[in-house]
C-alpha cells in the first residue's frame, strides 16, 4: 500500500485531552482491572536485551571463553546482530557462526 501515509509519513496526534474528557473515567476502570497494582509485565513480552547479550559475546570472546555463554544467549545475539542461523542449530554451530562473524 503506497498511499498517501506511506508517501508523507502520518503525523496526526491524538487529542489526549478530549479523550480524558470523554472516557477518561473508562480507561482508567479497564486499565485498573487489566493491571492491577503490583502488575509485572511478564519476561517473555519484554524486548531483548540485544546489547547485553552483544557486549557479552563480544567480552567472552576477548578472553577466550565464548564456549561459556549458553544457547539463548548465543540465539540472541545472532538475532541482534543480524546474523542469520538455523532455527534448529546447536551450540557447536551457533559457536562456529559467531566466531566466523567476530572473525
Amino acid at each position: 500500500s503506497s498511499g498517501i501515509n506511506a508517501e508523507y509519513g502520518d503525523n496526526t496526534k491524538p487529542d489526549v485531552n478530549r479523550m480524558n474528557q470523554r472516557a477518561g473515567k473508562e480507561m482508567s476502570q479497564f486499565n485498573n482491572v487489566a493491571f492491577p497494582p503490583g502488575y509485572v509485565i511478564p519476561d517473555e513480552c519484554k524486548k531483548p536485551d540485544y546489547k547485553r547479550v552483544i557486549s557479552l559475546v563480544q567480552n567472552r570472546q576477548r578472553e577466550g571463553t565464548l564456549s561459556k555463554v549458553n544457547v539463548a544467549d548465543l540465539r540472541l545475539y545472532c538475532q541482534g546482530v543480524r546474523l542469520k542461523v538455523a532455527a534448529n542449530a546447536k551450540k557447536a554451530e551457533l559457536l562456529e557462526a559467531v566466531k566466523k562473524f567476530l572473525g
